[in-house]
């Protein structure tokens, strides 16, 4: 009896994916929604998308948050009230894609002292360690934790439409399993 009443007594925790590619096509989104069905597997996790494809962000330029649109605003609020970040990013010459760098410019105090996993989408197999980069913009500017593995994919992964690669399936529920491992820490 005492241990049903502490698992009643638990919050649930947040996890917000955030779908940093514009493309309509986007392989980064279909990586980002197959992370949220194994979310939503996992007992105690809520979890929702930020898909920048469906949000009008203003161009950060140092103007108070108020200042910014709706969108903008609801971006910020998501970001902020989550526990834990899922990030996927599209690499465009070998870096962050710029919509995504201008969102983390505008939500980084939001992301202050979170953790966070790494989807990383590139056109070759090549492009992987552009990830890094994203590690080291959240690192420095919001101290966001990157766990491990990082999940690549490439174009090679995908088949009319899908992810079909066994491995990135594999690597995208080890990140997982580390990422909600320290959310219940």
């Amino acid at each position: 009896m005492q241990a049903v009443s502490f698992f009643l007594d638990v919050n649930m925790q947040k996890v917000l994916i955030i779908q940093g590619s514009l493309n309509p096509k986007s392989k980064t989104a279909i990586v980002a929604q197959e992370a949220e069905r194994i979310l939503h597997r996992c007992d105690g996790i809520d979890c929702q998308i930020l898909d920048l494809r469906y949000f009008e962000i203003q161009f950060c330029d140092g103007r108070k948050l108020q200042d910014y649109g709706s969108d903008t605003k609801k971006a910020y609020e998501m970001v902020q009230e989550s526990d834990a970040l899922i990030i996927g990013m599209p690499v465009y010459c070998y870096s962050v894609s710029g919509p995504l760098k201008n969102l983390i410019d505008i939500t980084s105090s939001a992301m202050e002292n979170k953790v966070a996993g790494i989807l990383c989408t590139t056109g070759s197999s090549m492009s992987y360690l552009a990830s890094a980069d994203l590690a080291k913009i959240l690192a420095y500017e919001s101290q966001v934790l990157s766990v491990q593995p990082v999940v690549c994919s490439s174009d090679e992964d995908f088949k009319d439409g899908k992810l079909e690669s066994q491995k990135v399936h594999d690597k995208l529920n080890a990140m997982i399993e580390v990422l909600i491992s320290l959310l219940k820490v």
